[in-house]
């Protein structure tokens, strides 16, 4: 019985395996060599290969072609990321790469990752120069000769003093360099600052602010198999229900949107009964409780989500804090001895917690909707223990919902 429990993980763990070798296209557009702008669907990759090529399908075409940097001048995917054709220097080596564009303004910014290091890049008047905060050796003590020399590394800072030298014309964004992390969102938002600071004829341009609405509301509907447990028993309570949700899905991080939030309520109801052998209170002996336990569950799961990219097809992962409920609730618990039952104190507490795991598909639709099958398992404790049998019990469930996806913001 219980391996049938494993039965839907395995055959969601293969379609996620089939569904991530998919590719994921999305509506934009390429700009020629000859500033011609074709619009069409462009496989979304991840920001290594987006750097090398774009694949680009127009909205004629029935198989896709694949652009280098040589061959256009820039690719954008809608709501996504706009990548420039740029001609830089890493390691004394001269390469012509996708740079992703992050801000336009009098400065822009732009950055680049490859297959283990990232960069940033920054252009002025045409001047594009790179951005770094290599760690780099010195050595405090000793000639460099000796075995006894000490040698200590740290963080370059080399992207500081380039800062400085264009933002000097802003007295107030230079005050903030020293306080800018070497990182994404950091650097564009003084780039951004500097901007604003100098010009007001017209706004920079973030290319990194998508228009997506990024917050989503999932309603759903489900069964749910729950088998209860007695610490220190082997013997199992079942029982099936259907279950409804709703939850809300939020994208808060642009540079990585394959994670996501969510706050969610389910309801959905238990009516379980069985008999435990059990040595609970009793250490040197085996004792029967008759348990019944009958109560509505109200679910409010803060959950963290992995959607992965590239497939119309998403297979994603979560994992979940799970804050329960019990409502309406009935209860009793009678020990056995010699076919009789004799009623046992008793309390079932109203908050119980746990943990849950799972795993699911996504069918991206239009208009920025979705349709969703998750399959969710879930391991809940009582909040407290005051040594009531119903202090000892485990509840663990398999969920196995159907839902529906659409933007709200």
């Amino acid at each position: 019985m219980k391996n049938l429990y494993f039965l839907p993980w395995l055959i969601f763990l293969n379609l996620s395996l089939i569904c991530y070798g998919q590719q994921h296209y999305n509506s934009g557009y390429i700009i020629t060599n000859n500033n011609d702008t074709i619009h069409g669907l462009i496989n979304l990759k991840s920001n290594y290969q987006n750097s090398r090529s774009c694949d680009f399908m127009g909205e004629k075409d029935q198989n896709p072609g694949s652009f280098s940097p040589v061959d256009i001048k820039a690719y954008r995917i809608e709501n996504s990321k706009y990548y420039i054709s740029k001609e830089i220097t890493v390691d004394s080596a001269k390469h012509r790469v996708f740079l992703e564009y992050l801000v336009d303004g009098i400065i822009d910014l732009y950055y680049l990752k490859d297959m283990v290091d990232e960069y940033y890049f920054i252009e002025k008047d045409s001047l594009l120069m790179p951005l770094s905060n290599k760690e780099i050796t010195v050595f405090h003590e000793g000639d460099n000769i000796r075995e006894n020399d000490k040698e200590y590394s740290r963080n370059s800072n080399q992207y500081k003093g380039i800062l400085r030298y264009l933002f000097q014309e802003s007295p107030g964004t230079m005050n903030k360099i020293s306080n800018t992390p070497f990182e994404y969102k950091s650097l564009i938002n003084i780039t951004k600052d500097y901007h604003n600071s100098i010009c007001n004829d017209y706004e920079c341009i973030d290319y990194t602010r998508s228009s997506k609405r990024n917050i989503y509301i999932e309603p759903s509907i489900g069964i749910i198999n729950t088998w209860m447990e007695l610490k220190t028993s082997e013997d199992h309570a079942y029982n099936i229900k259907p279950s409804f949700g709703l939850q809300l899905r939020f994208k808060p991080l642009k540079s990585s949107t394959s994670w996501n939030f969510l706050l969610g309520l389910n309801y959905s109801g238990n009516n379980l009964r069985g008999n435990f052998d059990n040595n609970l209170f009793y250490y040197s002996s085996t004792k029967t409780y008759q348990i019944y336990t009958k109560y509505s569950i109200l679910r409010i799961p803060l959950t963290i989500d992995y959607t992965f990219p590239k497939a119309k097809l998403q297979p994603f992962l979560s994992v979940s804090y799970v804050n329960v409920i019990l409502l309406n609730s009935k209860f009793a618990a009678y020990k056995v001895y010699n076919n009789t039952l004799w009623p046992e104190n008793a309390y079932l507490r109203k908050y119980q917690y746990g943990f849950s795991l799972g795993l699911g598909l996504k069918f991206n639709l239009k208009n920025d909707t979705y349709i969703f099958i998750k399959n969710e398992f879930e391991y809940r404790i009582p909040s407290a223990n005051l040594h009531y049998v119903l202090d000892n019990i485990r509840c663990k469930a398999w969920l196995i919902n159907l839902g529906y996806g659409f933007s709200i913001k």
